[in-house]
């Protein structure tokens, strides 16, 4: 069925919300204020989705993609409203999630916006497919076919070169490849890549390696196999170097290659900025970084404060912050590698917690040892709106305030966004 719809907001996930004899219909495409036609289809008694069939009076925000192949490849959602108002719909995604997911009362800042919305991602994973191929892109929206995307407005022009040479190669290598995915990463030299093949097993044809090792920029190959429940095995470099490095607020990071690393560098500096600012040291204090990575923030704040103690469940990343802690002259940092619900329990006392959860947020243990911790102030920072309310509404009902709500535009042209959310102790 066609109908007629106004798109009142867009939500989590990027789909805009609308209206229609009672049911909400999320609307893939749209930009809040657009007035469509469009099909309705997976109708359920309380929503249903719907494609637009038709642009009757376009939103103020929307704007001509600047991709070709935006609507089918899946690696952009947004390129079709403005920056500036990519801001306004991510600050309205997060105040939507406060309210509707955790029933919480909380003021919403102004979406703290990037510098360049375009070529800013520093890591990019690219699925490999050989159907009719090779092919190597993005995910189409809505599936696990391939779209062979040669050019991505997302990262550095090299990255579409490095792509190009593993194309070349694979058309080149007779037989099929276990190639599912190709990671590349670069650090503060922009010019330096870090190439990592995921495989199916523990083979990888040498061509594929010289191939890479050869093209201008990269400066290591690493290969890591998964087993066939999908999970990876340790990463093993093949040639060259074994980590890159970033600067960040005048420090040195060194990231091994499957190491997390913020995916925006720029943007890495605000959110350290604005972690250091909710934290509001006094110079003394006993901080937890959990979830701590390879100690970014951990060593950021460690000169404001008494003492740092990070916890990660990646190996390789807790060996990456011992080291960056060391390079960067930190003496009052120390790095355990564990499950953080685990290691929590064998921590006393801390005066704050800072909270950098992956997508999936907090477990339920993890967030109940804080509240029997009784931190002064909590500082969380979250990749996903949904998570991150369902997780402060437990913190609130442990007896928390939430003071500050800030939206950081970490992923310009997608829907996904960062918040920091500082809360401070009231019982």
């Amino acid at each position: 069925m066609v109908v007629e719809l106004v798109v009142d907001r867009i939500v989590a996930g990027g789909a805009g919300i609308a209206e229609h004899d009672g049911r909400k219909v999320f609307v893939e495409g749209a930009a809040p204020g657009d007035r469509v036609r469009a099909a309705l289809y997976n109708e359920k008694p309380r929503h249903a989705f719907a494609r637009i069939e038709e642009i009757l009076e376009p939103s103020p925000l929307r704007v001509e993609p600047q991709c070709p192949l935006f609507g089918d490849c899946g690696g952009c959602q947004f390129q079709h409203i403005s920056h500036p108002g990519q801001l306004v719909v991510k600050k309205l995604i997060v105040g939507d999630a406060m309210r509707h997911i955790g029933r919480l009362v909380a003021i919403v800042h102004n979406t703290t916006g990037s510098g360049e919305p375009w070529h800013y991602r520093n890591n990019t994973q690219y699925p490999v497919k050989r159907n009719g191929g090779p092919h190597i892109g993005f995910f189409r929206q809505g599936s696990h076919d391939v779209v062979d995307a040669p050019k991505c407005l997302l990262h550095p022009q090299s990255f579409d070169d490095v792509r190009g040479v593993l194309k070349d190669a694979l058309e080149g290598a007779p037989g099929p490849t276990d190639i599912h995915h190709l990671v590349l990463r670069h650090g503060a030299d922009t010019d330096s890549i870090l190439a990592i093949v995921k495989t199916r097993s523990e083979d990888l044809d040498p061509r594929v390696v010289d191939a890479l090792s050869r093209q201008r920029g990269v400066v290591g190959v690493a290969r890591t196999a998964s087993d066939n429940a999908g999970r990876e095995g340790p990463c093993r470099t093949v040639t060259g170097q074994d980590h890159l490095e970033h600067q960040v607020l005048g420090l040195r990071f060194r990231v091994s290659p499957l190491s997390f690393f913020q995916v925006n560098t720029g943007q890495a500096e605000v959110l350290c900025r604005k972690v250091l600012r909710h934290l509001a040291p006094e110079g003394d204090e006993k901080v937890l970084d959990l979830f701590s990575g390879v100690g970014m923030l951990s060593v950021a704040v460690a000169g404001f404060v008494g003492e740092v103690t990070g916890i990660e469940m990646d190996p390789g990343a807790v060996a990456d912050a011992k080291e960056n802690a060391r390079e960067n002259g930190v003496a009052n940092c120390r790095f355990i590698a564990g499950r953080v619900a685990d290691a929590l329990r064998e921590v006393e006392s801390c005066d704050a917690v800072i909270l950098d959860p992956p997508r999936r947020g907090c477990e339920p243990a993890t967030l109940g040892r804080i509240s029997e911790l009784k931190p002064r102030r909590v500082v969380y920072v979250s990749c996903d709106p949904a998570t991150l309310a369902r997780d402060l509404r437990i913190l609130v009902d442990a007896g928390y305030d939430i003071d500050r709500v800030e939206p950081v535009d970490m992923f310009p042209q997608t829907f996904h966004v960062e918040t920091v959310a500082s809360l401070s102790r009231t019982a």
